[in-house]
């Protein structure tokens, strides 16, 4: 998980969206405020200090957060299956990026067994949030037929998808695919993916 498509995209984090409501909102705020003070000043630590504790309380965006410093060995030693362990605890409560990062593990066989099948299906649940990187490796795997049969139409779909969401690799993929279907299934491949992306992922098949 080290190439630029598979950085843990920290910067991309929106805290308060992913905070429960209630009298904790202002502890966890201040918690997660504190972590980004502590890492940014390379006070791993430190910052892990603030952030395990929520984790271990089922905080999704936290438990996302601890994941990214297993796998880049920041305040621990680098351990990709905890890694993992910890993205799939907030993949399980819907938080997108983790998921992504579940479906790379799972793609890659870093922390895990090498599954496709499963990697197409976390994939899946993040491209349906908006994640343009999962919407391309959806769209790849479904081109080259790994995790379920070969689906040139699924592909140009997602790559499609990912293309107008600004992920300019997924322009060549789409184009691949294109090159194998004929004018009728390219323009139902175009109406599916403007259909999904008009609809908010909601219709994207």
């Amino acid at each position: 998980m080290m190439s630029k498509a598979k950085a843990p995209f920290l910067t991309r984090i929106i805290v308060v969206a992913l905070l429960s409501a209630g009298a904790s909102i202002s502890a966890k705020t201040d918690a997660f405020y504190d972590y980004y003070d502590a890492y940014n000043k390379g006070d791993y630590a430190g910052a892990a200090v603030k952030i395990e504790p929520l984790a271990k309380k089922c905080v999704a965006e936290a438990q996302y957060l601890l994941a990214t410093m297993f796998e880049w060995g920041k305040a621990y030693r680098q351990d990709w299956k905890a890694a993992v362990e910890w993205y799939s605890k907030a993949a399980d409560q819907g938080h997108p990026m983790a998921q992504m990062h579940v479906g790379l593990a799972y793609e890659l066989g870093q922390g895990t067994d090498q599954n496709y099948f499963k990697a197409q299906k976390w994939y899946w649940r993040a491209a349906l949030q908006g994640s343009e990187f999962a919407q391309y490796e959806l769209g790849k795997l479904r081109y080259f037929g790994k995790g379920s049969p070969r689906d040139i139409l699924g592909a140009y779909v997602m790559e499609s998808v990912a293309a107008a969401n600004g992920w300019v690799d997924a322009e060549e993929l789409r184009d691949r695919a294109a090159a194998e279907l004929s004018p009728e299934q390219i323009a139902i491949g175009k109406a599916t993916a403007e259909k999904c992306l008009s609809s908010k992922y909601e219709y994207c098949e």
